[in-house]
């Protein structure tokens, strides 16, 4: 049979274009580009938000995505005009694109729902489309509200030690007891197994590839409060239902994309905080971070917001309900504790017994959560397993409940704290002369600032400097520049046991030796113990051994490593009113040999959240200093 030569070419151009996904409307889509370039859409800001760009101080534009294949034209990471006509001819194509390899339509729904919105699209004239992955996806997420979450800081861990932030997706007919069984979106660095001291460094530089992902909330929860024990604010948002649909479409598109991961500037804070503003755009939340951002920052940015935080819940880490537990209990069931976690069948023995039923289970409640958090935490969790099922065989035999529990948090919101800027302007007296100073700190908090807000008995400095002048001299200089100093403080008690450990770099000037302003740079880290009293308000005492390396043509051979042992104390004598004294004590077994003995007294007064005066003696080769500080937290 032959057929017409014109029906032929039909079948044949049908073919082709089935066979290519593509669609005969080449004329609607230069309609749709026309239209587009007309109203400029790709120099408006939601789109600009879609796709990350920056502008940069030349005017141009770069998307922060690094990854490519989240680019629909070559061109797409510099060229927004380019990337916006290069996903309108996606929306007539059916092949698969991305990581997430689905149709333009289905892998970039965020854009192809704005577009449609924009330009008036007419679905009718595209490929018929069903993107049932997103559907089966967003049916399962069931949302109605968006919550952001902020596990606390742990030091421990260099990746968390300025906290986390993440969202919660809350379900339609959730409760406060079904809250746990939703999912969280969360962005994190993939590291690779057993990360090292490499970590710091490549966290910095950008090192390491940054995803988003979709976890269930309870193992999030679990890991951060159970597992690391941290104490977890949660900030309830108010969005309405179609901020949350825009939002989660846009997350749906990040499955196709990937960042360079950067410690403090692109982390965890700053694309949590771009995703909200996807959610509403006049909020400009990324917007107010160009150089680096904290979890703390992002919490605080967040709550200033008027109307944007429906309410702060806290959830207590594990290690809170065990601290609370305990303190609700007498000194005598105290002992009563510690006896039944080494022994768990004194809880069935006589003497045990005569404890009214209601502080049996106290006392047996807090046993368990110890045990449980005991056996998380060990390498051989066995034997916790085996004392915990004895505990909780005689809570079984209890039918009354333990008086019910407030768990306070271990300090205020994050929120409430004081901003991790400082900038202070202090005089001072060295080796009788007269000094001002004025002094700068990037981030983030000190064992002498106003803790409200903070994870209690850490310290993290970064990048702080005090420019010094002496006007008698009419000499100006660098005093001391801090790169980092951490310190963490874990009071070791009758449950927990813990060491903690500092860790300096960066240089400061002394007076050695005839040499008057010599620099000194050097790092030096230790190890010791820490405990806790409250004869006042709270006592914190530490002791630590040290070690240090330090260099400066003040030294004999410019060098010297050695090490040494240092104590102090810490005294809450007010809300407002700290005070803290330390001394140490350094040999040196290599480069200059010459001993030191060290002093230091500081006290602080809280005027306002973010201001507060601040006074430090210290004495150094028999050099005395005194400084008075007046500090600001911006």
């Amino acid at each position: 049979m032959r057929f017409p030569l014109a029906i032929v070419l039909v079948v044949i151009f049908c073919s082709v274009n089935v066979s290519q996904g593509q669609v005969p409307s080449a004329s609607y889509l230069d309609e749709l580009i026309g239209r587009a370039q007309q109203s400029s859409l790709h120099e408006q800001r939601y789109w600009q938000l879609l796709l990350h760009y920056r502008a940069s101080w030349t005017g141009n534009y770069e998307s922060e995505i690094d990854e490519a294949g989240f680019f629909l034209s070559p061109r797409g990471k510099t060229d927004p005009k380019a990337e916006l006509e290069a996903t309108l001819r996606g929306f007539f194509s059916t092949e698969p694109v991305g990581r997430s390899r689905q149709p333009t339509r289905c892998a970039f729904i965020a854009r192809y729902q704005w577009l449609k919105s924009e330009l008036a699209i007419d679905e009718s004239r595209l490929p018929e489309q069903r993107c049932e992955r997103f559907d089966a996806w967003l049916k399962e997420l069931n949302p109605a509200s968006i919550t952001l979450i902020f596990p606390s800081s742990f030091i421990n861990n260099p990746a968390s030690m300025f906290g986390h932030l993440l969202l919660r997706i809350d379900q339609k007919g959730q409760t406060d007891a079904t809250r746990i069984l939703a999912y969280t979106i969360n962005y994190a660095a993939e590291l690779p197994p057993d990360t090292g001291i490499e970590f710091a460094f490549l966290g910095i530089v950008g090192g390491y590839t940054g995803y988003f992902s979709t976890v269930p909330y309870y193992l999030k929860a679990k890991e951060y409060g159970d597992f690391e024990n941290r104490d977890i604010w949660e900030y309830r948002l108010n969005f309405s239902v179609a901020q949350v649909e825009q939002l989660l479409m846009h997350a749906w598109e990040m499955g196709n994309a990937s960042f360079d991961y950067f410690f403090f500037k692109e982390n965890c804070a700053y694309h949590i905080l771009a995703l909200l503003d996807l959610a509403n755009p006049d909020l400009r939340l990324a917007d107010r971070f160009s150089f680096y951002t904290l979890p703390s920052d992002g919490v605080r940015a967040i709550a200033e917001k008027p109307g944007l935080v429906e309410a702060a819940v806290f959830r207590p880490s594990r290690r809170t309900k065990i601290l609370r537990g305990r303190d609700a209990l007498s000194n005598v069931e105290r002992q009563w504790l510690k006896k039944i976690i080494e022994a768990p069948k004194l809880a069935q023995g006589a003497e045990f017994l005569q404890l009214s039923a209601e502080r049996r289970a106290a006392v047996l409640d807090v046993a368990s959560f110890f045990l449980i958090d005991t056996a998380a935490t060990e390498s051989e969790p066995k034997e916790f397993d085996t004392r915990n099922s004895a505990v909780l065989l005689a809570r079984s035999e209890i039918r009354s409940n333990a008086p019910p529990l407030t768990y306070l948090p271990m300090s205020g919101p994050p929120d409430q704290g004081h901003l991790v800027r400082r900038a202070g302007l202090g005089v001072g007296w060295r080796d009788r002369e007269f000094f001002t100073e004025a002094n700068f700190r990037l981030a983030f908090h000190d064992r002498l600032d106003p803790e409200y807000g903070y994870t209690p008995d850490a310290q993290i400095e970064t990048l702080s400097v005090a420019l010094r002048h002496y006007p008698e001299q009419r000499h100006t200089r660098i005093e001391r520049l801090t790169l980092l100093n951490i310190m963490s403080l874990s009071p070791a008690d009758a449950l927990f046991f813990k060491p903690s450990w500092k860790l300096n770099t960066g240089f400061e000037t002394i007076h050695r030796d005839g040499c008057r302003f010599c620099r000194v740079g050097g790092a030096s880290g230790g190890i010791g113990l820490t405990a806790e009293s409250s004869w006042l308000r709270r006592e914190v005492y530490y002791g630590f051994t040290e070690v240090a390396a330090e260099y400066s043509r003040a030294f004999a051979e410019d060098y010297r490593i050695g090490g040494g042992v240092s104590a102090g104390m810490l005294v809450d004598i007010t809300e407002r009113w700290k005070v803290g004294g330390s001394a140490s004590y350094f040999g040196y077994g290599a480069g200059d040999g010459k001993t030191e003995w060290r002093f230091g007294a500081q006290q602080r007064f809280t005027l306002n959240k973010d201001l507060a005066l601040r006074f430090d003696f210290n004495q150094r080769l028999n050099r005395r200093e005194y400084l008075l500080n007046l500090n600001f937290y911006f």
